[in-house]
């Protein structure tokens, strides 16, 4: 199962905040798992596209992650050189993610335990499997202002998918620059949709 498969499955809607933010942080990975795997569970088409859509639109914070995965390089971003991007970044993660999921099936998520992690942060320890595929993941869990929460960061057998990210993206805004960054996602992104027939 890839990073950006179990990374999808970590989902962010609202959230009231309780006395106890870790056991929030659980709750909250284990409902919205549930509610992606029913989703997956529709029959292939254009209403089990749209549902899917609509969800990582709600569950991800894709502004922030986004931003997470340019690192030192959101610096020194143009104000519209980041507008640009996080639409590219936005666009890119959806259909990423949509074009994994055609083919997964099957699979159950157990949540494990949760943990403090930092002021504003919980780590959610879970195991995903089906048949004898089996797979430790963790998931980030930050609890913003407004009591929302949003997954930040996805481990799949301890590689994190944003500290992935983030080296994939660095190495071509070194090779090519911001610019370069932008439009590689851009035509990822276009490939990835005429591929799926989207």
């Amino acid at each position: 199962m890839s990073s950006c498969v179990a990374a999808a499955m970590a989902a962010a809607g609202p959230s009231i905040a309780s006395a106890d933010p870790v056991a929030d942080a659980e709750t909250f990975i284990n409902e919205q798992g549930q509610e992606l795997l029913g989703i997956l569970a529709m029959p292939t088409g254009d209403g089990r596209r749209d549902a899917f859509r609509v969800w990582v639109d709600q569950a991800f914070n894709l502004q922030l992650v986004g931003k997470l995965a340019l690192g030192p390089y959101l610096q020194q971003a143009t104000p519209e050189q980041l507008d640009a991007y996080l639409q590219a970044f936005n666009d890119y993660i959806i259909v990423t993610y949509e074009a994994r999921f055609d083919t997964f099936s099957g699979y159950q998520l157990k949540v494990l335990r949760g943990r403090p992690a930092g002021s504003k942060d919980s780590v959610v320890q879970t195991v995903v499997s089906s048949g004898n595929d089996t797979y430790k993941v963790d998931f980030r869990v930050r609890q913003e202002d407004d009591n929302d929460l949003d997954v930040i960061d996805v481990l799949v057998n301890d590689m994190s998918m944003l500290k992935t990210q983030r080296e994939e993206f660095s190495s071509v805004i070194q090779r090519s620059g911001l610019e370069g960054l932008i439009s590689g996602l851009r035509q990822r992104t276009t490939e990835i949709d005429a591929q799926a027939g989207g």
